[in-house]
């Protein structure tokens, strides 16, 4: 083992903190490998395995003799490539400055968890690895979540390798824990697998921790934001019930907020599933009836309140992350939607992201989840806005 002074403190990179890190012996012999053999490299392992601190050395020592590569970040819950709730790409090589793994491309997940944003996760690391090819990266490091166990996790990471393709595997492992997912490439034809010991030198960061971490790159996408309004005719909305279908009239609305006990400021109608934006909230026999004049087989209530602050992803038509968002203030009636961020031209915005976290302007997570509730056969049953 050898040691080395990096910008990386272990498995939390902060950028611009200088810290001696522990290098396992195993190290340089994996860089040489992927040396005369590059590609994409897929790391694996459980949290505070030392994914994040590998990826960042492997790619000074992959560069160090001109290579151009780039990292992939999928680590959505501690993001080092952009803010959390995104999925980005950087590149490092001769004449980039590789120091603070500034963003070449981003997109938008709208989650610090991956359990319930499989798809959306997968398709971003993977539109991010053709975009890293296209810029001439040679290297490739994909750094994922910590989610390996369990049913879910050996999903999610199933499907990821299996739509990367990567030429190299790089699991990190105490004791055989992520054996079952290597498991499933043993053998695969141009897949190389590499088992690393997770070196005693990581540090374990708490929940709260994790939590601080991202409430300051929270903060950081906004200060200094400003209220933007924009026509939702102007631009798509993806990952939200609302503002996707067949809106109610003015008289309608009326008659849903006499049954509901409570203003209905907008609704909208998707095949026999209906979406009703409210204000307060509404009475339990007043949603069956509606419910049932309606003919929907389900009735979802967004209320107007429970949204606020909700996290945005605003992208370009090519579906590149401009910025993140607040929601502010939803009108699908009179199609305008107002948000803080930092973003100043509202041209440029194509597609609005409605993501699943809810967060205060200083970065700090909100209670309360701003998905609505549903008239179902369960009490309680909850879907994504």
């Amino acid at each position: 083992m050898v040691r080395t002074t990096s910008d990386e403190a272990h498995d939390h990179p902060r950028d611009g903190v200088t810290a001696t890190i522990e290098v396992p012996d195993a190290w340089p012999g994996l860089a040489a490998r992927l040396e005369v053999e590059p590609g994409l490299t897929f790391l694996l392992g459980i949290s505070d395995s030392g994914k994040t601190t590998l990826a960042r050395w492997l790619l000074r020592a992959l560069t160090a003799s001109g290579r151009l590569a780039a990292l992939l970040d999928g680590d959505i819950g501690q993001s080092t490539v952009g803010p959390p709730a995104t999925a980005g790409m950087a590149l490092a090589g001769p004449g980039l400055a590789d120091a603070t793994l500034l963003p070449a491309a981003l997109r938008f997940i709208g989650a610090v968890s991956p359990a319930d944003q499989m798809l959306p996760l997968a398709a971003a690391i993977k539109a991010l690895a053709d975009r890293a090819s296209v810029m001439g990266a040679e290297v490739r490091l994909v750094d994922t979540t910590g989610l390996v166990l369990g049913p879910v996790g050996r999903r999610l990471k199933f499907h990821k390798i299996d739509l990367l393709a990567p030429r190299h595997l790089v699991a990190l492992q105490h004791d055989g824990e992520v054996e079952p997912i290597l498991r499933l490439f043993e053998g695969r034809s141009g897949m190389v697998i590499h088992r690393l010991s997770v070196s005693p030198h990581v540090v374990v960061r708490s929940q709260q921790i994790r939590r601080l971490y991202r409430a300051e790159r929270f903060s950081e996408c906004f200060r200094g934001s400003g209220p933007l309004e924009l026509s939702l005719s102007d631009v798509a909305v993806q990952g939200s019930w609302l503002a996707g279908g067949t809106g109610f009239g003015h008289s309608e609305l009326r008659g849903l907020s006499n049954e509901l006990g409570t203003p209905v400021l907008a609704g909208e109608r998707v095949q026999d599933e209906v979406a009703l934006l409210v204000q307060g909230e509404p009475s339990a026999d007043g949603l069956t009836l509606a419910r049932s004049r309606l003919g929907a087989s389900a009735v979802r209530i967004v209320e107007a309140d429970a949204i606020r602050g909700l996290l945005l992803g605003l992208a370009d038509q090519e579906n590149e992350l401009l910025a993140l968002a607040l929601l502010q203030h939803l009108d699908p009636r009179s199609g305008r939607l107002v948000c803080l961020s930092q973003w100043r031209e509202p041209t440029k915005i194509r597609i609005v992201h409605f993501g699943t976290l809810r967060l205060d302007p200083s970065g700090a997570e909100l209670d309360g989840s701003p998905v609505p509730s549903e008239s179902h056969d369960e009490p309680g049953h909850r879907q994504a806005v």
